[in-house]
C-alpha cells in the first residue's frame, strides 16, 4: 500500500485523494477521493447546493495521475510531478458532497519530461469528467 503522504508535497487541505487503489508503474493508477460535507469549499461553492469545483476535480484527477511514476514499494520519491495542461478535459456531470470520485488515469504518451495522462472520473460507476492532462516531472 502506498502512503499518500509521503509522495504528494501537498499538505491540508490540498491533499485530493483519500486512497490510491492501484498502482501500474509507468502505465496506470486508478484512487478515489470521498467528497465530504465539511471540507472548506463547501460553505461557498454554491452554499444552497454545494458543487465539488471543477478545479478541484482537475486537482484530483493530477494527483491520481502522477501516482502512475511511484513505483509502489519505493518510500520516497526525488522529483515532483507538476500539473502543465489541460487538454479536452470535459466536466460533464456535478460532484457532490457524499460521493465518491473515482479516478482512473492511463499514460498516454511522454515526450523528455512532459507526460499526457488520460484521465476518467466516475460517480457510482457514471463519468462524471474526462480528458487529457500534461504532467512535468521537475526535481525536487
Amino acid at each position: 500500500m502506498v502512503e499518500i503522504k509521503s509522495i504528494l508535497p501537498h499538505e491540508y487541505p490540498f491533499v485530493l485523494v483519500d486512497k490510491i487503489l492501484d498502482i501500474d508503474y509507468m502505465k496506470s493508477s486508478r484512487g478515489y477521493k470521498n467528497i465530504s460535507h465539511n471540507e472548506p469549499w463547501v460553505a461557498g461553492h454554491f452554499p444552497d447546493k454545494a458543487i465539488y469545483p471543477g478545479v478541484l476535480m482537475i486537482e484530483t484527477m493530477a494527483q491520481v495521475g502522477g501516482f502512475i511514476f511511484v513505483e509502489p514499494e519505493v518510500k520516497t520519491i526525488n522529483y515532483r510531478m507538476l500539473l502543465c495542461g489541460v487538454n479536452n478535459l470535459k466536466l460533464i456531470r456535478p460532484v457532490v458532497p457524499g460521493d465518491q470520485l473515482i479516478v482512473e488515469a492511463s499514460l498516454e504518451q511522454s515526450i523528455g519530461h512532459i507526460f499526457q495522462i488520460k484521465c476518467t472520473a466516475y460517480v457510482d460507476n457514471v463519468i462524471v469528467s474526462k480528458g487529457l492532462i500534461s504532467l512535468a516531472q521537475t526535481e525536487v
